[in-house]
């Protein structure tokens, strides 16, 4: 358990009500089957503010990796909030355990909690490009749950793979004492997903934590309490 009393670490998602895909109008969701995952590319492609956007096509799966260097001390949470064309909201991250699922609704599943950066292969949110109908929006997020008062010493970078190719983000210029960073934007478009670079950064407050304020900045209307790890 960490001993910051700081409430970005102190925040758990509990979903919002809300229909869930195949339950509405438009009938029942296709079944379940098994997704393949693909291994974890070294992206050399940079999304950067005088070019943030990258479109990805095919079918199979969307990954978004976050690493950093060993020895930072740091636990870094990432988390993925999710909007879906027929109003359903979803959230994956550690915090309340909240890991997801690819082959059920929200179709998006985060796959372990690395809390301390010591392993290689970092935490990763995979999306079902199959179910990509479905969504109307995806914010792939960052956040500090403890052990460092923002991102600048952290190294951290985050990459995106997909059938079509892949991409890295750096999270390198965060000001100081900012604890949280929208990372990029998922929307789906003709025949794949628009991938836009973010790198918007918060700092969680006494009365808002970092993942409220980014849930209020791009309207996702999920509802936070507060929650600690074990």
């Amino acid at each position: 358990m960490s001993n910051d009393d700081r409430p970005r670490a102190t925040i758990r998602l509990r979903p919002a009500p809300g229909p869930r895909p195949g339950t509405g109008a438009r009938g029942a969701a296709p079944p379940a089957r098994e997704v393949p995952r693909l291994p974890t590319a070294r992206a050399e492609t940079m999304l950067t503010r005088s070019a943030p956007r990258a479109h990805v096509t095919g079918r199979g799966v969307l990954q978004v990796n976050l690493n950093r260097p060993p020895g930072t001390g740091a636990d870094l949470d990432l988390g993925c909030m999710a909007a879906f064309r027929d109003g359903g909201r979803a959230a994956v991250q550690p915090l309340g355990n909240t890991f997801g699922s690819l082959t059920e609704w929200p179709y998006l599943r985060l796959d372990q909690d690395d809390r301390t950066g010591a392993s290689p292969d970092g935490e990763t949110v995979r999306v079902d490009l199959e179910r990509r109908e479905l969504f109307r929006l995806l914010l792939f997020h960052v956040y500090v749950y403890s052990g460092a008062v923002d991102f600048r010493s952290l190294g951290a970078t985050a990459t995106v793979t997909a059938p079509s190719g892949g991409f890295r983000i750096a999270l390198g210029d965060s000001p100081e004492g900012a604890t949280g960073c929208a990372i990029a934007l998922a929307t789906p478009g003709a025949g794949g997903l628009t991938v836009t670079r973010e790198v918007r950064w918060f700092t969680g407050t006494p009365r808002h934590s970092v993942q409220e304020q980014m849930d209020t900045a791009y309207g996702f209307g999920l509802t936070w309490i507060r929650a600690r790890k074990d």
